[in-house]
């Protein structure tokens, strides 16, 4: 593809993923994902957080140290702690529902293997920031939302977990994606690859979604 300029790449990267939010949001709902919750549909629920945050930190932490400018590098060594942060609380809150913290960890449903496995594999940090940072954690605080309003009268604990904590980090860190494409993202072959990187994780980020949802304690 032609070299767009960052507004323009930016732009066509948040097109695509709001096309993508559209169609989720609509499959999410039409299988009863906005269902009233139960303490054991909310405990799975904190033991699919364990796996994200982990793992995002995971995939993330690698790029690290190759980002060339400091002001970048710096905040992003703060978000890998702080996905780690919050997967301690997390497994600390399921431990005091009297759950298994490292249940999806240690027995990860396909589709969610294979999410991270694609975001393992990607190679280079610019592919990683469009399909994880600028892309699936943009949903993040949309679904919690939903989800904080909906625990809420049966788990406060839980609720202010995510409302105070994990998506108070979460606004303090959604810069720096667009920030890292903007810089570093410069030529078309780099941004034909983000953009692909960010359509397949976006579907493999939905199939996992999916099954997590199909999979949940009736």
């Amino acid at each position: 593809m032609d070299t767009l300029t960052p507004d323009e790449f930016l732009k066509q990267l948040i097109e695509t993923r709001e096309a993508f939010w559209e169609q989720m949001n609509a499959e999410r709902k039409s299988y009863g994902a906005e269902k009233p919750l139960s303490p054991a549909v909310v405990l799975r629920r904190l033991q699919f957080g364990v796996v994200m945050e982990r793992k995002a930190a995971e995939v993330t932490a690698p790029w690290v140290g190759k980002i060339p400018d400091i002001d970048l590098e710096q905040p992003m060594s703060e978000y890998v702690v702080n996905e780690l942060k919050h997967a301690s609380i997390l497994r600390q809150r399921i431990t005091e529902l009297n759950g298994d913290p490292d249940a999806l960890w240690n027995q990860p449903l396909k589709a969610l293997k294979d999410l991270w496995d694609f975001h393992a594999s990607l190679g280079s940090l610019c592919e990683l920031i469009a399909s994880v940072q600028f892309g699936h954690e943009e949903f993040f605080p949309r679904t919690s939302k939903s989800f904080i309003e909906r625990v809420a009268p049966i788990d406060s604990k839980t609720a202010a977990i995510y409302r105070d904590t994990l998506l108070a980090d979460e606004e303090g860190h959604e810069w720096i994606a667009p920030e890292i494409l903007r810089r570093y993202a410069s030529d078309g072959a780099t941004q034909r690859k983000c953009l692909e990187a960010l359509q397949k994780g976006c579907e493999l980020f939905g199939k996992a979604i999916q099954s997590f949802n199909r999979s949940m304690p009736a």
